[in-house]
């Protein structure tokens, strides 16, 4: 029976997990390209985020863990590329006596040949979902779609999105959705795209690029709108003032729904006095409420009418929202998928949900990693005609926010 696995690259950056649940053994050679990969690859976000998810297990555990400092050379085949960091790990694996975890359909085949047992770890099938397409086309093509709305030339799912932007100079030429039988255009009958709308509690709001479009849109005519983002790209800023528009033109109230996780590596204050709405208040969605209704006052003041409630998740169970209530789940990244499901049971039919968060960069605990409800939402309702989702891809908080973001 082996008792020491290594890994290679892709199942250490994908499933970091693995080191907590195997006694497995990391080559200095998986760690450099690691770090070469950190350096040359700064603009994928997904792969960055998986290196500091990766760098902070394993500051966090070395029980399981050690680093094999030996530099190998590959030996086993004259006709294999010595200097390939896969073919290395063989060679590590049968100098050393070590099974193999990977993903990699290559490295298996090889691990067959020298009789390297394998461990089989289920792959993450999840595929991406930012909500929307792009499109670069001319004029004269964009006049040929308005005569063909009824065909699904995007190949869209219901309730994508399609930006169309002009092929000579990259202007933003229409925003349109398909919404199972046709494309919609998001212009109003002015034909202006993104106007946005005045409330009493926040004044105007308009949105500032072309993804917060799509988002308002979506919340406005979907039952059901996840929107994602990084800090500062505008998540509680457009669920928050898209929601009391509703409140204050259609009579719904809005109820936040609230996971309240401290956050990852910060130290937890303590006990906090006071009921659970003085203990919400406290939390980081009280800042946020208090940070856009202007103080505690006035959020109070909003409760007593009847227009605002803030609830834990723990009380969710047997909560219902009947008719005229807008859900808002924030920082969703922070739900299982059991935890998100039992949420979006207790929706009724007359409700509304916007459910905000980034499973990319913002999550607080490694459980929320490996069952991520957010994720599962996703998979579950993409393609459904009460389904939105919206990637948003601009930071507008500020030039400092936009900077943090690569650190």
């Amino acid at each position: 029976m082996t008792e020491l696995w290594i890994t290679d690259t892709n199942a250490l950056l994908k499933k970091p997990e693995i080191i907590k649940l195997y006694n497995t053994v990391i080559p200095s050679h998986v760690l450099r390209e690691i770090e070469h990969l950190e350096r040359t690859r700064k603009s994928d976000r997904t792969l960055q985020f998986e290196i500091r998810r990766l760098k902070r297990i394993l500051d966090a555990d070395e029980t399981h863990t050690y680093v094999d400092l030996k530099d190998y050379k590959f030996t086993l085949d004259d006709d294999l590329d010595p200097n390939y960091v896969d073919n290395i790990l063989i060679q590590v694996a049968v100098d050393n006596g070590y099974g193999m975890i990977s993903n990699d359909r290559l490295i298996k085949e090889k691990c067959k040949l020298y009789n390297i047992p394998v461990l089989n770890l289920e792959e993450d099938t999840f595929v991406e979902h930012k909500g929307f397409k792009e499109k670069y086309i001319t004029k004269d093509e964009l006049k040929n779609i308005y005569l063909n709305l009824g065909i699904n030339q995007f190949d869209l799912m219901t309730n994508e999105y399609i930006i169309i932007y002009d092929d000579l100079d990259g202007e933003l030429l229409e925003i349109m959705k398909w919404n199972g039988e046709y494309l919609v255009s998001l212009r109003d009958k002015k034909g202006k795209l993104g106007k946005g709308f005045k409330t009493f509690q926040f004044n105007d709001f308009v949105p500032r690029d072309e993804q917060q479009i799509m988002a308002v849109d979506s919340i406005l005519n979907n039952q059901l709108t996840s929107i994602r983002g990084r800090a500062g790209s505008g998540k509680s800023l457009i669920a928050l003032n898209t929601a009391w528009y509703l409140v204050e033109k259609e009579g719904y109230n809005l109820v936040i729904f609230v996971n309240p996780v401290p956050s990852l590596n910060a130290q937890e204050l303590g006990f906090y006095k006071g009921d659970r709405l003085t203990k919400l208040l406290q939390s980081a969605v009280g800042a946020m409420l208090k940070s856009k209704f202007g103080d505690e006052v006035e959020i109070m003041r909003q409760i007593q009418d009847g227009k605002l409630d803030i609830l834990p998740f723990v009380d969710i169970r047997g909560y219902d929202t009947g008719d005229k209530t807008i859900c808002w789940i924030v920082e969703a990244q922070n739900l299982t998928a059991e935890l998100l499901k039992l949420g979006l049971q207790r929706i009724a039919e007359g409700s509304k949900v916007i459910v905000d968060g980034d499973y990319h960069q913002q999550i607080d605990k490694d459980i929320y990693i490996a069952d991520n409800g957010m994720k599962r939402m996703s998979e579950v309702f993409r393609g459904t005609e009460l389904y939105g989702e919206v990637e948003l891809q601009n930071v507008h908080r500020s030039r400092i926010a936009d900077l943090a973001d690569k650190m």
